[in-house]
C-alpha cells in the first residue's frame, strides 16, 4: 500500500539535464526520496529528444553543457511549447546577476545556486509544481468557458437574423459584427400583417452580460412588436418588462419604427439611440431621425415620444449603433454621423449588399485598420 506522501506526488515527472553525474545523483536522491520520478539527460540535446517522447511536469537544466547548454535549451524548449505550462528551472554555479537575469529573460522560471541545497531545491520545485496545478486548473477552466462561448455565439449567430427576404417591401440588407465572440448589439425585422417593424438596439456593455440582456430583450421585443402597433407604446412597455431583469448599471438604446404600407409612412421612436439617417432622394438631403426619450431599462413608467415620416419611392434608412460613428483613425478622430451621411449621398446608387459592404470598406479606410472599440451593427432601409 502507498503512503499518503508517495501517492501525493506519483504523477509528477521531473527531468534533470545536466552533464554532472554527480548533481544528477543530488537531485535524483532529493526529488526520489519525496516521491517524485526522475529522467536523466546529460545536455540540452539529449533533453529535448527525451521531451519528444514524453511529458513531464518540471524540467531542472544546467547552464554550462556540451552540444547544448542551458540557454539553448530554455530557447528551442519554449518554442516549441504551445499553451502548455512546465515549469523549468535554471542551474548555475554562478552568482553573477547578469547570468541570472539572461535565464529568467529567455523564459527560465526559477534558478538554484550550485552546490545544491537539496532542502532549497525541494522547496522550489514544489512551489512551481504548485504555480503548475495553478495554471492548469485555470487553462482548463478558460477552455470550458471558450467552448461555452462558442456555443453562445452560435446562438447568437442564429437568433440575430441575416436574411431579410420575408420581407417583401421595404428591401432590407445588414451586417452585424461583434468585437468579442458575442456582443450586445442587435437587431430585427416583424412583419406585421401588410406592415413591417424594424429595430436595432444596443446593451451597454460587452460579453455575456450584454449578450444576455440582448437575447431577453429581442425575445420580448419580438414577442410585444405583434401586439402593439405603436412604436412610443411598445418601448414603454419594454422598458417595464426589462426593468424587471437587468442590473442596475445596464440599460439599451434602442430604435424602432413601424412601415405603414397604406399610408406610405414611418412611425417611429428613439430611445436614446444613435439617430439613424434617412437619405430624401427628391432633394438629395439627409434627415436625422431622433424623438425624446430616456434609454430602456433607466427608469420605470417611462413614456416615449412618437413621430412620423413620409417615405418616397428611392429614399433610403439607414439603422445604425454608435460603434460605426464613434470608431477613430489614427488621429483619434470619430469617423461621425456626418461622414456616414456623406457616404449616404455618395452612394446613394448602390443598393444591398454592395451597399453594405461598401459601408464596410468605408469606415476600414477611415480607420486605417484599427480594430473597432464597439460592436458595429447597421440596417440598409430601401424604400
Amino acid at each position: 500500500m502507498q503512503s499518503v506522501k508517495e501517492n501525493k506526488h506519483e504523477s509528477k515527472n521531473v527531468l534533470v539535464i545536466d552533464d554532472s553525474k554527480l548533481n544528477r545523483a543530488i537531485v535524483k536522491k532529493t526529488l526520489t526520496n519525496a516521491g517524485f520520478e526522475i529522467t536523466e539527460a546529460s545536455d540540452g540535446v539529449e533533453g529535448l529528444e527525451i521531451l519528444q517522447k514524453r511529458k513531464f511536469d518540471l524540467i531542472l537544466v544546467d547552464i554550462i553543457m556540451p552540444h547544448l547548454d542551458g540557454f539553448g535549451f530554455i530557447e528551442q524548449f519554449k518554442t516549441n511549447v504551445k499553451n502548455e505550462f512546465i515549469p523549468v528551472i535554471l542551474m548555475t554555479g554562478s552568482e553573477d546577476l547578469n547570468t541570472k537575469i539572461k535565464g529568467l529573460t529567455i523564459g527560465a522560471d526559477d534558478y538554484l545556486i550550485k552546490p545544491l541545497n537539496e532542502n532549497e531545491l525541494l522547496a522550489r520545485v514544489n512551489s512551481l509544481l504548485r504555480l503548475k496545478k495553478t495554471h492548469d486548473e485555470l487553462y482548463a477552466k478558460n477552455m470550458m468557458i471558450q467552448k461555452e462561448l462558442s456555443i453562445a455565439q452560435k446562438v447568437q449567430q442564429f437568433i440575430i437574423p441575416k436574411d431579410f427576404s420575408h420581407i417583401a417591401y421595404p428591401k432590407i440588407t445588414g451586417r452585424y459584427l461583434p468585437i468579442e465572440d458575442i456582443g450586445g448589439d442587435f437587431f430585427d425585422c416583424y412583419k406585421l400583417g401588410d406592415d413591417t417593424g424594424i429595430l436595432i438596439a444596443d446593451v451597454t456593455g460587452h460579453g455575456i452580460p450584454a449578450a444576455m440582456v440582448m437575447t431577453m430583450s429581442k425575445m420580448m421585443f419580438g414577442l410585444y412588436a405583434s401586439q402593439i402597433d405603436s412604436p412610443s407604446i411598445l418601448l414603454s412597455r419594454i422598458n417595464n418588462e426589462i426593468r424587471k431583469l437587468i442590473l442596475d448599471n445596464q440599460y439599451i438604446t434602442a430604435f424602432y419604427l413601424i412601415y405603414d404600407s397604406e399610408n406610405k409612412r414611418i412611425r417611429f421612436t428613439n430611445a436614446g439611440h444613435a439617430r439613424p439617417l434617412y437619405y430624401r432622394r427628391a432633394s438629395g438631403k439627409v434627415l436625422a431621425l431622433d424623438t425624446d426619450g430616456l434609454f430602456v431599462g433607466i427608469k420605470d413608467n417611462t413614456e416615449y415620444e412618437e413621430k412620423s415620416l413620409t417615405v418616397q419611392e428611392g429614399d433610403r434608412l439607414i439603422l445604425y449603433t454608435d460603434g460605426i460613428t464613434e470608431i477613430k483613425n489614427e488621429a483619434r478622430e470619430e469617423f461621425g454621423e456626418k461622414r456616414l451621411a456623406r457616404y449616404l449621398i455618395n452612394n446613394a446608387d448602390v443598393t444591398g449588399s454592395a451597399f453594405c459592404d461598401g459601408l464596410l470598406a468605408e469606415i476600414r479606410l477611415f480607420s486605417g485598420g484599427q480594430p473597432p472599440n464597439d460592436d458595429i451593427a447597421f440596417l440598409n432601409i430601401e424604400f
